[in-house]
């Protein structure tokens, strides 16, 4: 199944349906929409900026979400979900869509239970078989 590696807490606040757009310099390939794909959580050093609006939107989901947000509580390296994109576009209404790059419209995430852990990630889309 094809894997997409995202920057904590991007990856967990999609994998719990919260950030519905996921922001690249480069537009989704055609293939891939409509497409189930899963959510690899990087390695790399979490993301800690938040429109109002944004932390707003996570504060009112879950405390255990905006503790794990503030403080870098959320798995790396890991595999914690999937999610469908829908679509990619550009100047999109949401408040996670960025400006001046494509916004890939996301739908119906899925959490993991647990996490697959010690995944390592890769550029672009990448493949990862799940029954191994």
């Amino acid at each position: 199944m094809k894997a997409i590696s995202i920057k904590q807490p991007w990856a967990s606040l999609i994998a719990h349906g919260i950030k519905d757009i996921e922001n690249r310099t480069w537009r989704c390939p055609k293939k891939y929409l409509g497409q189930r794909v899963l959510i690899h959580a990087s390695s790399s050093k979490p993301v800690f900026r938040y429109s109002f609006n944004q932390y707003d939107i996570i504060r009112k989901s879950s405390q255990s979400l905006i503790y794990n947000c503030m403080y870098d509580g959320f798995p790396k390296g890991a595999i914690i979900g999937s999610v469908v994109i829908a679509d990619c576009v550009q100047n999109h209404p949401s408040v996670w869509a960025e400006k001046g790059v494509w916004n890939w419209v996301l739908k119906d995430a899925v959490l993991f239970d647990k996490p697959i852990r010690d995944v390592k990630g890769k550029l672009s889309f990448w493949e990862y078989n799940l029954e191994g």
